[in-house]
C-alpha cells in the first residue's frame, strides 16, 4: 500500500532572504504495512532513491540553509527593508552614517579645554592651596644644661634652686628622661613658698621649657598664669604664657561663636600684657651701664614677645572671619603687620613668614572683580599685592638654600 505525504519545502527568494516561500511538492513515499499484533511497536520506513521525487535544485535553494552575510546586502536594499519594517527616517541614518567629530568640533572643544584651564588657575592659584606656615624662632631658653663639675659649693649655698636644677638638667639632657624630670620639677616647686618665687625662677623657667617640649599645654598655661598674678611683667612667662594660649587656640578647629568671644577676649589681654613688657624691656636698654651681654639677651627677649604679639593679632583677627576693607577687625591685621615690619623684627625670617601668611589670607578674600583694598593705611592694587606676596615668598624660599 501506498501513501502520499505532502511535506513542506523552504525555497529561498532572490530579492529578500530574510523572506521565505512554502512549495507543497509532492513526495511519494512508500511506507509498509505495520502488523496490529506486534505489540504497536513502530517499524522502519525503508526509503529508495527511485520512490523519491525531487525537484531540480535552483540556485537559491543550493544555499539553503545559509543566510547571507551583511555585507552582501547593498545600503539601498537595508534601506528598503528598514522602511518596510517600519523604521523611523532619523534612526535610518544614524544607523548608515553615525556622526563623527569634525575638525571644527575638535577646535572648538580644545578652545573650551583652554578656556577653563585659564579660569582655573585665575581663580584657585596654587598659593591658595600651599600656603607657608609661619616660623617659629624656637623657645625661650635660660641657656643649656647646668653641670655640676662646674659648680662650687658655696654656688650651692647661695643659690638653693641650683641644686634642683642641676637633677633636672641630669634627668632630662643625660639621661633623655623628660616625664621623670617634668616629675621632679614640680615636686621641688611645690615646696617652694610664695614669697621665694622669684628666687626660684631660673627654676621655673627650666620647667616651662620642659612642659613645651612635652606639649603639656594645659599644664603650662596653668602655671604661668599663677607666676604671672605675682610677677605681670616677667617676659619669660608672658613669652610661655602667651604661647600656650596660641597652641591652644590652634587646636581649637571648631569655634562657637561663645568660644570665639572667650578667645578673642583673652587673646586681647594677652596682647596688652605683652606690649606692657615690651616697654620694660626696651626701657631697660636705654639704660646707660647695661652690658652688651645683657642688652642682646633684651633684645631678643624683645623680638621673641613682639612676634608673639602680632600672632595674637593675626589670632583675633581670625577669630573674625579674615575680615576687609572697613571692618573693625582689621586693625590687628595691620597692627600685625606693623609688628613684622618694624625695625627690630624687619630682618627675621619668622617676621617675614608671619606676613606671608597675612598677604595670603588677604588675597584669598580678595575677589578678582574687586578694585582696590585700604592695607596699612595706604590703597592697594591686587596685581601690586600679588606681586609683594611672590617676592616674599621667593625671598623666603632663597634663605632655606
Amino acid at each position: 500500500m501506498k501513501y502520499e505525504v505532502k511535506l513542506p519545502q523552504l525555497i529561498w527568494s532572490d530579492d529578500w532572504c530574510a523572506k521565505m516561500q512554502v512549495s507543497t511538492n509532492l513526495i511519494s513515499i512508500p511506507i509498509l504495512a505495520m502488523n496490529s499484533d506486534q505489540d504497536n511497536q513502530r517499524l522502519p520506513v525503508k526509503l529508495s532513491a527511485s520512490d523519491v521525487q525531487i525537484q531540480p535544485a535552483t540556485a537559491a535553494q543550493a544555499v539553503m540553509g545559509h543566510l547571507p552575510g551583511t555585507d552582501s546586502i547593498k545600503s539601498d536594499e537595508k534601506i528598503q527593508i528598514a522602511r518596510e519594517e517600519g523604521y523611523d527616517p532619523m534612526a535610518i541614518d544614524l544607523a548608515l552614517a553615525p556622526p563623527g567629530a569634525t575638525i571644527a568640533d575638535k577646535i572648538r572643544l580644545l578652545i573650551l579645554i583652554i578656556v577653563a584651564a585659564v579660569l582655573v588657575i585665575f581663580f584657585f592659584p596654587l598659593n591658595r592651596f600651599f600656603k607657608p606656615a609661619p616660623r617659629d624662632l624656637g623657645s625661650m631658653s635660660i641657656g643649656g644644661p647646668i653641670l655640676e663639675a662646674s659648680l662650687k659649693a658655696s654656688d650651692f649655698r647661695h643659690k638653693p634652686w641650683l641644686k634642683a636644677l642641676v637633677k633636672i638638667d641630669r634627668l632630662y639632657f643625660q639621661e633623655g628622661k623628660l616625664s621623670e624630670a617634668i616629675q621632679l620639677a614640680e615636686l621641688e616647686l611645690e615646696q617652694v613658698p610664695l614669697k621665694d618665687r622669684e628666687n626660684w625662677q631660673k627654676l621655673f623657667y627650666r620647667y616651662w621649657e620642659l612642659l613645651i617640649d612635652a606639649d603639656r599645654v594645659h599644664v603650662l598655661k596653668i602655671s604661668t598664669r599663677a607666676y604671672l598674678n605675682a610677677y605681670p611683667e616677667d617676659p619669660f612667662t608672658n613669652y610661655y604664657f602667651a604661647r600656650a594660649f596660641l597652641k591652644a587656640a590652634d587646636r581649637n578647629h571648631s569655634f562657637t561663636p561663645e568660644t570665639k568671644n572667650a578667645y578673642r577676649q583673652e587673646a586681647e589681654i594677652i596682647a596688652r600684657q605683652l606690649d606692657r613688657t615690651c616697654s620694660t624691656l626696651f626701657a631697660q636698654k636705654k639704660h646707660p651701664d647695661v652690658s652688651k651681654v645683657k642688652l642682646q639677651g633684651i633684645r631678643d627677649l624683645y623680638q621673641k614677645l613682639r612676634l608673639e604679639q602680632a600672632k595674637l593679632f593675626v589670632l583675633i583677627w581670625k577669630l573674625g572671619s579674615y575680615e576687609e576693607d572697613d571692618h573693625p577687625d582689621v586693625v590687628y591685621r595691620d597692627k600685625a603687620l606693623d609688628i613684622c615690619e618694624s625695625e627690630e623684627l624687619a630682618d627675621m625670617k619668622e617676621a617675614k613668614a608671619l606676613m606671608s601668611v597675612i598677604y595670603t589670607h588677604i588675597l584669598d578674600r580678595w575677589n578678582w572683580f574687586e578694585g582696590q583694598q585700604i592695607i596699612q593705611g595706604q590703597l592697594q592694587k591686587r596685581k601690586n599685592f600679588q606681586k609683594q606676596l611672590d617676592a616674599l615668598n621667593t625671598e623666603l624660599r632663597e634663605a632655606e638654600e
